[in-house]
This record gives structure tokens, sequence and C-alpha cells, in this order.
């Protein structure tokens, strides 16, 4: 773990959370640590700390038949567990049969049970009082290692929130039981904190209580290809916070595989790099150093979005309408994307197109309606055609929409480093357009009190709407709703646009006062703190102190 994390900061390579999978259990046993392998959970986790990384730990719903271990003793005689229908407590093989010295069966939470739930909660405590971060549930189906079923039998007996019934009711919805007792008792054991829980297993609803991932994957290219149709169906489904696991989790990815896994995976609202005991090593740096500066930058244009990110899964939170999403959900009138699933979109102005064959050079994908700008270029091209661009292997086609704003940030090295960093927003052109961005602290509950920052940023642009013939484009900053403020940052507003621009104009308050913003060559402006300059890539770059008031900007050519 230490060798993995001090790997991530020397080579640069941003990262926040390092997840321990069931090999840091005491014989798989949850609630348990291996003594050996990890002498010193508190030190880990506070040295883990130190250099912005969290820990995420596995917890499954199997604690072993041990008289004499406290989570045990204590379930048994609350009565806790799931039950045979011939009366005793049911006992199963799942991993802690597998352990190395003292293996033994299983026993299994009954979730239906609300004082189970409330007494599987509270076991948390050993974790978050060290300092772990998060709750990864697995095993949640419920997995048993009994043939052919490979889950409880049929007639073994569950309270059924007081109403006795049997597994066949209860199946399908344990997984969400079991997340709904971890993040109850997470937000107990830590009321000013919001809860990360992630899970395998869940029903409609769960996404109340955690992520999801969908299981074991294969590192086999027909597995990136059939993640995106599964993630956007989830998400259309009302699961919106979902990732599948990158490069595969079953077997071993080629170096190719991998960095367009990741490439794909980085616009997904959770991301995660996840592979089997036993396969070989898939970090970001495990192929080469020429992969490793691949996948680099594919995690770097990730910590540059997150800002982006956050807004759209805070625009889902409220709306229910996922952040990746298929093209049909954006143009459903549009027969031609009815059945698209080699594309997807992140909210509704990101069109991405990842590459999902081996050894292509090119990529052929469908861009709807409209005016789109290649994100890296941004070069226009008209919609309502297909198109072949061609991609290298540190390429990956990705279209903005006309008239949006794409919010970014610097690349960081963990998200601890975010606060005081400029916020960069990118404006594509529009005849009209407006968007609005949410920041809030991205921990504590402050947000239901009113502690968020809101505001709306809407553009008009005169002369016909097309960048050739712009003469003048007015975007206002609308002032802050909430009582959240960052910290003291720099805004850096980049305006696509066509030829010269003769004037930047700033207009603070409705009716007050208008000056003219001096204008610098590019390599001038990255040494001051207001200006504005024209990029080699065709934007009008603004430079200025992000500010609550309010303001409008001119530019004018």
């Amino acid at each position: 773990m230490r060798f993995i994390a001090r790997n991530f900061r020397e080579r640069k390579i941003p990262a926040d959370t390092l997840w321990l999978d069931i090999h840091y259990l005491g014989g798989y046993n949850p609630f348990t640590w291996d003594s050996q392998r990890f002498p010193d959970p508190p030190g880990l986790v506070r040295d883990l700390e130190a250099d912005g990384f969290r820990l995420v730990t596995i917890v499954d719903p199997h604690p072993k038949k041990q008289p004499g271990w406290d989570v045990y003793d204590s379930g048994l005689a609350g009565g806790h567990f799931v039950k045979r229908a011939d009366g005793p407590v049911y006992e199963a093989p799942v991993w802690p049969s597998n352990a190395e010295r003292n293996a033994g069966p299983s026993v299994f939470p009954d979730f239906s049970q609300p004082v189970a739930r409330e007494w599987w909660g509270g076991l948390y405590k050993r974790l978050t009082d060290i300092g772990v971060a998060g709750i990864w549930n697995d095993m949640n189906e419920p997995a048993v290692f009994q043939a052919p079923t490979w889950t409880m039998p049929l007639d073994v007996r569950h309270d059924g929130e007081g109403q006795p019934t049997d597994h066949r009711e209860i199946h399908y919805i344990y997984g969400l039981l079991m997340t709904r007792a971890t993040y109850d008792g997470l937000l107990r054991l830590r009321p000013d904190e919001r809860p990360f829980v992630l899970t395998r297993a869940t029903f409609a609803g769960g996404q109340r209580y955690a992520a999801l991932w969908p299981g074991d994957n294969q590192s086999r290219w027909e597995d990136l290809r059939q993640s995106i149709p599964m993630l956007t169906g989830l998400g259309l489904s009302g699961m919106p916070f979902v990732g599948a696991d990158i490069g595969g989790f079953g077997e071993s990815p080629t170096p190719e595989l991998f960095t367009r896994w990741l490439q794909a995976g980085l616009f997904s609202p959770f991301m995660r790099i996840h592979t089997a005991d036993g396969t070989a090593d898939q970090e970001p740096w495990s192929f080469g150093v020429a992969y490793e500066g691949y996948n680099r930058r594919a995690i770097e244009l990730r910590y540059e979005l997150l800002p982006h990110i956050y807004n759209e899964m805070e625009r889902t939170s409220t709306t229910g309408i996922p952040a990746l999403r298929p093209v049909f959900l954006e143009f459903p009138a549009d027969s031609r994307t009815w059945s698209m699933d080699d594309q997807f979109m992140l909210g509704p102005d990101l069109l991405v197109a990842p590459v999902l064959h081996e050894a292509r050079t090119d990529r052929e994908l469908y861009l709807p309606a409209g005016t789109w700008f290649d994100f890296w270029t941004g070069r226009p091209f008209q919609g309502g055609q297909t198109i072949r661009v061609p991609v290298t292997l540190s390429s990956m086609p990705v279209f903005v929409r006309e008239g949006a704003f794409v919010i970014r940030q610097p690349v960081v090295q963990h998200t601890g480093e975010m606060s005081g960093q400029a916020l960069r927003v990118d404006v594509y052109p529009a005849a009209s357009s407006e968007a609005s961005l949410y920041e809030d602290d991205g921990v504590s509950f402050d947000y239901q009190r009113g502690g968020y920052l809101r505001r709306t940023f809407p553009q008009v642009r005169t002369g016909g709407g097309s960048p050739g013939l712009d003469q003048t484009v007015a975007i206002e900053i609308g002032a802050a709703q909430g009582s959240y403020r960052p910290k003291d940052r720099l805004f850096e507003l980049r305006v696509k646009w066509d030829g010269r621009a003769r004037t930047v104009t700033l207009q603070t308050a409705p009716g007050g006062a208008r000056a003219q913003l001096g204008a610098y060559p590019v390599h001038e402006l990255e040494k001051r703190a207001t200006g504005w300059t024209i990029t080699g890539d065709g934007f009008v770059l603004v430079k200025m102190a992000d500010r609550w008031d309010g303001v409008a900007i001119t530019i004018e050519r």
C-alpha cells in the first residue's frame, strides 16, 4: 500500500483513494485485520491521509461462525442472523471457509430486521475510529459458495420488517438493505460527513445509499464495449453513481486495452482501477514509460473536469437524470441514436466516443444535429452526420455541444489541493445559451442548510451566432446564491472565438461602472492576475479575481 501511494505521488499521477480488498482481513473475516500484513492500521491510515489519500475497506456480509468473537457473539445474542427453515441459524461457506488458518463457515446478518441493521451499522465504529473514509460492500447478492444456486436456499427465514418471510421475497433486496445498514451506521458515527458506500448488489431505491459497480468483469475488449450500455442503462434505471472496473477485474489487460479503458472510464461518475489477486500489476505505470504518459494524461483530464462532473452530479441528485447518459436521452427524436451503445454523453454537452477496438487509427462516430466542437482542437463540425476522425494511443474523440459551458480547473494531485485553484470556464458559440455552476464543501451536509454556491452563466452573441460573424459576446457571471464561498482564486473565462477581438469590458453590478481590461500576449498574461489575450487554439482568455456579486463581460470584435 505504501509503495503504491508513494509511486502515485512521485510519478505525479493524480489519485485520491486506495482500496483494500479481502486480503487485508484476518481470515477473510469482516471487521478484522490480518495482523501480519497490517500490524498498524491506524498508522497506515494516518500516513496515507498525510499524503492526500483516503482509504476504503471492503466489508462483506458473512461474519465467520466463531464463538468468543464479539461480532459473532453479539449477533447471535441479538438474534440478528438469518435462520434456517427449521429454526437454527443458517450457516454456509463463503470467503472465511477459504482462510489459510482456522477456516470455518459463515453466518449472515438479517438486514430485513431493523435492529440487525442498527447492530451492523454500529460495527463500523472500529473502522471509522481509525479514519477509514468509506466502505465497500461486496458479496451481497448474497453470494454463498454452494452449487447450484450460489446463494441462500429460498426457504431460509428473514424478519421482513416484522412480517416474517423467506428468501424468495428478500433475495433481490438483500444488497440494498445491507447498504442501508452501512449508510445509516456511517451517518450515526459521523453525522457531519456524507457517507461513501460502494456496492455490488442493490435494488430500486438503492441510489440513496451507495454507488454501484457492476461486478467482476474481465480484461477483454468486449467487456470494455459492454460497459457503456451497462453503465448508461443503470443510469436510466435510477442508479447514476456508477463505474466499471477499469482494465477488467479478471485476467490481465494488454497495455493498449488498459489505456483505452482508462480514457473511457475517466468520464464515469465512479472511477476506479481494480484487478483480481494473481493477475498482472495494473497500476497506471505498469505498462512501460510510454503508456504511463498516456495514462497520466487521462487521469489528469479527469481531475481537470472534476468541477464539471460534480456540477452534473449535483443536477442528477435533484432531477434524477443521469450525468452519464445514452445519446438518445439527449436527442430522442433522432432515430440514429436509439440503438447507439458505443458513444455516450456526460451531461447535455459533452459527447464521448471512446476507442473500443484494438489497434485502431481512426474512429467513426455520429454527431447529432447542431454544431459540435472538437474538445481538443476547437474545430467546429456540423452535426446530423457520421464522421471519421484519426486517433492515436494518446487521444480519444470528445466533442462539445454548441452553447456549452465546460467547467475545469488546473491539474491537482488529489482533491485536497483543489481549494484556491483557478476556476476555468470554457464557453462555446451559440446565439444564446445558459448554464449554472454549483459548488459546496464536498464533505458536509451544510449544503442542506444553504451552505452552497450557485451561479448562472448566460451568454448572448450578436452577428448571427457563428464564430466567423460574431461582433459582440456578452457573458454574465450571476451573483452568488447560497452562503458557501470557496477560497480566494482566479476566474479564467475562455470564450471560443474566430479572428481578432478589439476590447474586453467588465461591468460589475447592473448599472455599475464599466472598465476595459488590458490586452497582453499569452506569455505575459500568465504572469498577471487580470487581463485578456487570444490563445493559439482560438479562445479569448479573460483573467480576473473570482467574485460573488456578479459581473458582466463583453467581448467586441
